[in-house]
């Protein structure tokens, strides 16, 4: 089943396969995305970027082979074309598997079948890779099929994050929600949990290496976190990682609009 779809995700493969270009003849080298269950999709009539608060999107709930992204480009091309630049380019503002050889677009029946057929046999020998960076785009083109496959995700929150910061937060056309900052000592690494204004779950990012990560996610997404709270307000682990986050934010060029017990960034 082939529909276009909003697409929100951080669970996304990246298949590599063999084909004759029907530009030049070559055999090339090519790849192709396939996306997960996790991922979150929603109306491609509504922006994604606009809409994720007022309107949390659904799970997928399959595997699905990406036909073409569009909209909202600039992380796709900065996790995907600037990693792949030999295998992915934009035509007509559209993420394209490329030849390696002629740089044309590889039209999407092209590859389709040999993209499916690999991520089941190379996902059942666990040889894929999930690259857990976000793809977020308004207008996505999507193959649902069966996967077959060994991969699983796993689930969040893991039983040792604690949750350290609850952020409130808005994007530009005015809808709320929350932001939720988790910490593993054990595993030294971060999570966030985004929240719409009804409390739907619209975001689960489990694995971020440090806060850098954490707020390139913020950027991505658009948000402005309004006020920012303590998990436990007698923690000094909270208060620590609210200082911490503070300083990544202001890192990244945010600007902290006022300080008291809480605190604004923009």
């Amino acid at each position: 089943m082939t529909h276009s779809r909003s697409l929100l995700t951080k669970e996304w493969y990246k298949v590599p396969l063999s084909v004759d270009c029907p530009s030049c003849g070559a055999q090339t080298r090519a790849a192709g995305i396939v996306v997960g269950p996790s991922s979150l999709t929603g109306d491609p009539t509504n922006s994604a970027e606009n809409n994720i608060l007022a309107k949390p999107p659904a799970s997928l709930d399959a595997f699905a082979f990406v036909e073409t992204l569009s909209g909202r480009t600039k992380n796709i091309e900065r996790f995907v074309v600037n990693r792949f630049h030999s295998m992915f380019a934009f035509r007509n503002d559209c993420l394209m598997p490329i030849c390696e050889h002629c740089t044309e677009a590889l039209p999407s029946p092209t590859i389709r079948s040999s993209v499916m057929n690999g991520f089941v046999r190379l996902g059942q020998r666990r040889l894929l890779v999930n690259e857990r960076l976000l793809i977020y785009s308004s207008n996505a083109v999507l193959t649902e099929f069966h996967g077959g496959t060994s991969i699983e995700e796993t689930d969040f929150p893991y039983p040792d994050y604690a949750v350290v910061l609850v952020c409130d937060t808005e994007i530009p056309g005015g809808d709320t929600g929350t932001f939720e900052l988790w910490h593993s000592i054990a595993r030294n690494d971060y999570a966030v949990l985004v929240r719409g204004h009804d409390g739907r779950d619209v975001l689960r990012d489990v694995i971020n290496d440090d806060l850098a990560s954490v707020v390139a996610t913020v950027s991505d997404l658009g948000l402005v976190l309004t006020q920012l709270h303590l998990a436990q307000a007698s923690s000094p682990y909270c208060a620590l990682a609210r200082d911490l986050f503070l300083k990544a934010l202001g890192d990244a060029g945010y600007q902290q609009v006022h300080q008291e017990a809480d605190h604004a960034v923009r």
